[in-house]
């Protein structure tokens, strides 16, 4: 800090050393630099310990949170407000439901009643406000007097309502609803607008105070900079952070100080207080919470450092001279400064003084008249102990509290702002003006010519002053240089550097520096920085979007509470990561939650739930442990049934595939247990038949393999005489076998996927071994050499086909990509001439093939007799191919060599094990009219069969097909069935691409009136660019990322999705003659928009979406 110090503010700490005490000494005098250095180890050991209690960085109550508009409720359990309710309402905060991984939901429910919300502060005037709400179910909820429909979500978002006074009033709806917070609404202009509320904030055990306050609370030129450098188109992120610093404040700038009775020119001490500023910094877009607090906390520092010394002695050339005496010459001792002033290009620019930068003078610049005019004089007080010739900085409030720019956060690492510096000028004239003071001409510091003028803006019209500064030193690159003050002392400087960085050093007359060597680090100023909230530009006149808040909040030793201590649930399978919701999941598990009759381990569960009559309604509790089953259990004909129980720890276990059946029930609902099937094979573990309603709530499946085709671990299905009117998965986690698939739903009235982790476990397949053994494997595998047989008739069009493809006798047609049409002549192999695809595209393998192999009855083969023979020669050729059978065939040697490549592809792509399809949907009762109407589809809207499916926020890894949803008439090929909404959002896909699987793809939509695919990612991990790798990459085969297959209107939604490595990015393939359907009268309104595509194919077919 500048000062008249005699060896600093932090003596000790600039030279690295920190001491516990000051011992005084009796009869010895104390010195200023005893004083700062018992403040300083004070100052230190208080930082110290209060970072011990509460961490490195973080608010004292709700001390800078920061939000869009203005504060006025939220539900916090320490800071947050309490609701008062009546008339039979409830009002509970529920920690399972949080905003931005924040905040507790206030839970409202209770339709006859009233919640009522006091705010922080009141209104002052009628304002439009914004209330944070989520249902889980749609509902209509009155604030203030006026109807909310709040729509089905699973997150919060905002709703508009005029607020006043000091509080609200919500009538609950019909299904609860959650409120996280209330504040007012403020949207942006040009420049960012936000609020933070009041509290305490300490960083580095340095603390400040904050009131509710509008960004950026500063006023003048430094606030007005903070707010121009703001601006930003739509999607701009930006980081809110904090940045505390200490600021010296000395009788120019708080004239109290000074004691009055000791004179005008007597200043016996200086003040420090901590100056606090939120900022924001620019963040590359798509960045997120996490990724922002990772980088911020990489602080990106210059790397210039300082070393003090002296110059050496040395001889006099002339006998008659007096040797030049080494160290340091100077005349009195001294504490000197050496400070950063610009970094331009490649030249850095110093300025020093001898005196710590102490002397400071209040100022005016002139002329005052009229306002804002350049300036080119400056006046000071007539005893100011200023001359001509004086090297001087002109600063203020507005220079010292603002930024020259602003703060950047990159992969890299947060970049700090960089300080405002004032300007320099060389002093000329001084002559007393009128008796009210000496006023001086401003020279440019280098050229010492008069300055055209300066404008005055930028400094406002607080605090300006004028400090002296002994000279300038300039260094050019970024090399090592020794640079000379004066009287033989030396700063020796390497790296870069930047503004406002300084050093201090003692100088002593007549004798060497004994008080130790300082750090070569910059000795200030000091800077803490602590990141606030990760906020999102929306368009013209929206406030802006927080998308996390990024500083802990610090609750004070008196007012600790649950949700503030940290809770790791890994072991009992539990997301709960705080004690609160550990403890509000294990009251829910153990009283309504899991159910009033208890199963405990031993007692058969079949036997129990046979005990509960047809029809009859009950709640389950199965108590923590293992349960070892020989069949499977099988709940039929009942009502109401609640099946839970103590999360992973109560286990079903069976030797066989299915575990668990239920049949005709009117709803079931399965929470909080696991199962484990030990057995492949054919069908579901979990099935669930003619069930009017199926929810399943964090339930573990651990299956085995292989399992046969056509099935799922989670299977729901229901005949139209007992429809399933909603079906619903949440928060699941399946672990699979080789071959297995996730969840089959067919014919829903609506199912709700969300939050569940489905995969297929990433052990190693035994190929070869599933090859050689009886299974559809080697069928599989053979399908990729000989598929699609077609018989052709003896036409001579066929005949000329077959020529042009390179025949007779065998002839081959490209189909683009991996595969190629093989055609044969009639009676080559068989009667008929015939067709086949294959990944074998030479016609002298195939014509070699087929005379070593022919079929039983030779060229008089009928086509049915072919069909048998190529079947079992798929098998063969397959295992042949492999060395795992197949000795019956004719196999030249030279056929070896000419399927390795189709041998590498497969064998490259069945290391691991892999399953079918993740998630699928399939309906056959929503609204649906002939092929050939003319009628607007948006009339299907109304019919009150409509099916529909939300599936959201998965992570499906290790299958074929990722999820798939569509709607089928079946076998009335011209009647047009719709889906009436597909919603397929935010998941995270990770195929698992063996080249024998059929079906491949990410997401498959088909037949909908609605869609929205939006924010999915899906790629293909093995996928290996064809360009720049070292080894031949395995050859892909066709793989659509999104698929939309049918008919579809009036609405398609495809936008914000990744999809990585697929051949096809997104794949349209309308089935009507003009989409959906011909003469359609409504409006079609589609937009497909802001995807990405990373691959070596095409990003989207057609190019042009119609």
């Amino acid at each position: 800090m500048e000062g008249d110090f005699s060896r600093g503010h932090r003596p000790d700490g600039k030279r690295g050393r920190n001491y516990r005490r000051v011992l005084a000494r009796q009869g010895a005098p104390l010195l200023d630099s005893d004083l700062h250095a018992l403040a300083d180890l004070g100052d230190r050991l208080d930082r110290q310990g209060l970072q011990h209690l509460a961490g490195p960085a973080g608010g004292t109550g709700l001390g800078f949170f920061v939000t869009a508009g203005r504060l006025l409720a939220l539900f916090d359990p320490a800071e947050g407000v309490q609701p008062q309710v009546a008339g039979g309402a409830s009002a509970v905060r529920d920690f399972s439901r949080r905003h931005l991984d924040r905040l507790p939901g206030l839970r409202i429910e209770g339709a006859a009643g009233t919640v009522t919300i006091a705010f922080r502060t009141p209104l002052a005037a009628p304002a439009a406000c914004r209330l944070w709400l989520r249902a889980d179910h749609a509902t209509t909820i009155t604030v203030d007097g006026v109807a909310l429909a709040l729509p089905a979500g699973t997150a919060f978002a905002p709703f508009a309502a005029s607020l006043s006074g000091g509080q609200v009033a919500i009538r609950p709806g019909a299904e609860p609803c959650w409120l996280a917070l209330i504040e007012t609404h403020e949207p942006s202009g040009a420049e960012a607008r936000f609020h933070w509320a009041a509290g305490g904030f300490q960083i580095g055990g340095l603390l400040t105070q904050a009131r509710d306050a509008r960004w950026p609370d500063l006023s003048g030129p430094a606030g007005t900079a903070l707010a121009t450098a703001s601006a930003g188109a739509a999607g701009t992120r930006w980081l809110a952070y904090l940045e505390l610093s200490e600021r010296v404040v000395t009788a120019v700038e708080d004239p109290g100080l000074r004691e009055q009775a000791l004179g005008d020119l007597r200043e016996t001490t200086s003040r420090a207080e901590v100056v606090a500023q939120v900022k924001l910094a620019r963040v590359p877009d798509g960045t997120t919470p996490a990724a922002a607090r990772t980088a911020f906390a990489q602080v990106l520092l210059p790397s210039g450092r300082v070393t003090f010394g002296t110059s050496a002695g040395s001889a006099a050339a002339d006998p008659c001279d007096l040797p030049v005496p080494g160290g340091y010459s100077g005349p009195e001792n001294r504490l000197y400064r050496l400070a950063v002033h610009d970094v331009t290009g490649g030249l850095t620019r110093f300025k020093w003084s001898r005196d710590n930068a102490a002397d400071l003078w209040p100022c005016t610049l002139l002329p005052e008249a009229p306002p804002g005019a350049p300036a080119t004089h400056v006046r000071v007080a007539a005893q100011a102990a200023l001359r001509a010739g004086d090297l001087v900085e002109l600063t203020s409030d507005a220079i010292e509290r603002g930024d020259a720019a602003p703060g950047e956060v990159t992969a890299a690492g947060f970049r700090r702002p960089r300080r405002a510096q004032g300007r320099l000028f060389r002093l000329a004239g001084g002559e007393v003006a009128g008796g009210a003071g000496r006023e001086f001409r401003l020279l440019d510091p280098v050229l010492e010519t008069p300055v055209a003028g300066v404008d005055p803006a930028p400094f406002g019209t607080d605090g300006l002053k004028l400090r002296r500064w002994s000279g300038l030193l300039d260094r050019t690159g970024s090399g090592a240089v020794t640079l000379t003050l004066e009287h033989g002392l030396e700063a020796h400087v390497t790296g870069t550097f930047e503004a406002g960085d300084w050093w201090q050093t003692e100088a002593r007359v007549l004798a060497p520096q004994a008080n130790g060597p300082v750090v070569s680090e910059p000795h200030g100023p000091e800077r803490q920085f602590a990141p606030l909230a990760l906020l999102r530009r929306g368009a013209a006149g929206v406030p802006l979007e927080v998308l996390g808040w990024l500083s802990p909040a610090i609750r004070r030793l008196d007012a600790q509470e649950a949700d503030a201590t940290s809770y790791d649930g890994a072991r009992v399978g539990t997301p709960a990561d705080t004690v609160q919701e550990a403890l509000d999941e294990l009251f829910l598990r153990l009283s309504d939650g899991c159910g009033e009759i208890a199963v405990p381990v031993g007692a058969p569960v079949q036997s129990v739930i046979d005990t509960i009559p047809n029809g009859g309604n009950a709640r389950i509790c199965l108590n923590a442990g293992r349960r070892d089953l020989t069949a499977a259990i099988v709940v039929a004909d009942k009502g109401d049934l609640v099946l839970g129980g103590i999360g992973p720890g109560t286990v079903l276990r069976s030797p066989l595939r299915l575990v668990l059946r239920f049949l005709r029930c009117r709803s079931v609902d399965l929470r909080d247990f696991a199962i484990e099937s030990q057995g492949g094979g054919q069908g579901p573990i979990l099935e669930f038949e003619d069930c009017g309603e199926v929810r399943i709530d964090s339930v573990r499946i651990t299956g085995a393999g292989p399992v046969e085709q056509g099935s799922a671990a989670v299977r729901q299905h229901s005949a139209a005489a007992r429809p399933t009117r909603h079906f619903g998965m949440r928060r699941c986690r399946l672990s699979l076998g080789q071959g297995d698939s996730g969840l089959s739903a067919a014919d829903p009235g609506h199912a709700e996927v969300c939050d569940n982790e489905i995969e297929i476990r990433r052990d190693a397949f035994d190929f070869l071994g599933t090859l050689a053994a009886p299974g559809e494997t080697a069928a599989a595998v053979g399908s990729l050499l000989i598929d699609r047989v077609a018989f052709l008739p003896d036409t001579t069009a066929t005949s000329a086909a077959i020529a042009a493809a390179g025949g007779p006798p065998v002839g081959v047609a490209p189909m683009g990509g991996a595969r190629a049409n093989i055609l044969m002549h009639r009676r080559f192999w068989g009667r008929e001439a015939l067709s086949f695809t294959t990944h074998v595209t030479t016609t002298s393998v195939w014509e070699g093939l087929a005379r070593a192999n022919q079929p039983g009855s030779g060229a008089q083969t009928e086509p049915e007799g072919m069909q048998a023979f190529l079947s079992d020669l798929r098998r063969g050729l397959a295992r042949r191919v492999f060395g795992v059978g197949g000795d019956w065939l004719s196999f030249a040697t030279f056929l070896t060599a000419a399927f390795a490549r189709f041998r590498n592809g497969v064998a490259g792509t069945n290391t691991l094990q892999h399953g079918r399809t993740g998630i699928a949907v399939g309906m056959s009762r929503g609204p649906s009219q002939l092929g050939w109407a003319g009628d607007p589809v948006a009339g299907l809207f109304a019919a009150a069969s409509g099916q529909s499916a939300r599936i959201h926020g998965n992570r499906v890894e290790g299958f074929a097909q990722g999820i798939r949803v569509g709607a089928s008439a079946g076998p009335q090929r011209n009647r047009h069935l719709f889906a009436q909404s597909v919603e397929v959002a935010d998941n995270r896909i990770a195929l698992r691409l063996p080249w024998q699987a059929r079906q491949r793809g990410g997401i498959w939509v088909g037949n909908a009136l609605s869609v929205a695919v939006t924010g999915n990612r899906i790629i293909d991990p093995a996928y290996v660019p064809r360009a720049g790798t070292g080894a031949a990459a395995i050859e892909a085969l066709d793989v659509d990322g999104i698929r939309l297959w049918g008919w579809f209107g009036p609405f398609v939604q495809v936008t914000g999705n990744l999809v990585h490595g697929a051949t096809v990015g997104l794949r349209w393939q309308p089935m009507g003659r003009s989409e959906p359907m011909g003469a359609r009268r409504d409006v079609f309104v589609r937009a497909v928009r802001d995807n990405a595509y990373s691959g070596d194919w095409q990003a989207q077919l057609p190019a042009s979406i119609p």
